[in-house]
């Protein structure tokens, strides 16, 4: 037991460095969310290229945490740096479907299965909000189409049935096949209500047809009324 104390003192210095480098890494991961949730309101607001440097800032950040870790599979246990990289996922998915691109390819992107299997399914909320901004504008058809992406992107991530410990992917599958229901039923709605509306401007105009042939033959008649008979003989 001589060697006790120098024993646990290596291992504290150990301990120290590895946490060190976690606040480091915390502290970077937080920027990347940060920077994530920013692209995607640009996006939202159409500034695609604003929107397309914060998401390679992002990857660009990413990266480097991903270096920082790789000496240290406790960190990466930690969970933030699977966060992190989910966002970056999903991030970049968005503004690629909006720019009606491919989807990003998982090895290019640099991150684990289950982070990009659960960016994407990350991905699903912000086409709902692609949908309901299509809503607003009266863009049903475009609505449609988020909506079919949505559905795409579901049946795709039904596929992946394992443990949690392994994808924990249930609970997103779960949310996704909620918030499809939810937007459909939503669009569904606006249809029925753009249909009525239709039908009730396509009746009014034909009431206005009716009103205006009516007065077409009132003034005939006062014209006949009030015609001279002494002037015509």
């Amino acid at each position: 037991m001589r060697n006790l104390d120098r024993v646990v003192n290596k291992i504290e210095k150990r301990i120290d460095k590895v946490d060190s480098i976690r606040e480091k890494v915390l502290v970077e991961s937080r920027g990347i969310v940060s920077l994530c949730r920013k692209s995607i309101q640009l996006i939202h607001r159409n500034e695609h290229e604003r929107a397309e440097e914060l998401v390679n800032e992002a990857h660009k950040k990413l990266r480097m945490v991903y270096k920082m870790v790789t000496p240290h599979p406790e960190i990466v246990n930690a969970g933030f740096v699977e966060n992190a990289a989910q966002e970056v996922v999903e991030a970049r998915c968005i503004l690629n479907l909006a720019q009606k691109k491919s989807l990003p390819d998982p090895d290019k992107i640099g991150v684990s299965a289950s982070a990009f299997l659960l960016g994407l399914c990350d991905a699903v909320g912000e086409l709902r909000r692609f949908a309901l901004d299509a809503l607003r504008g009266d863009r049903l058809e475009d609505a449609d189409q988020y909506i079919d992406t949505m559905e795409r992107i579901y049946d795709a991530v039904l596929r992946f049935d394992y443990p949690s410990s392994l994808v924990p992917i249930k609970k997103k599958q779960d949310k996704i096949r909620s918030l499809i229901e939810k937007t459909r039923s939503e669009v569904a709605i606006a249809a029925c209500e753009r249909r009525i509306r239709d039908k009730v401007d396509e009746f009014r105009s034909l009431l206005d047809s009716i009103e205006g042939g009516k007065k077409i033959k009132k003034k005939k008649k006062s014209r006949d009324v009030d015609l001279d008979i002494d002037r015509v003989w």
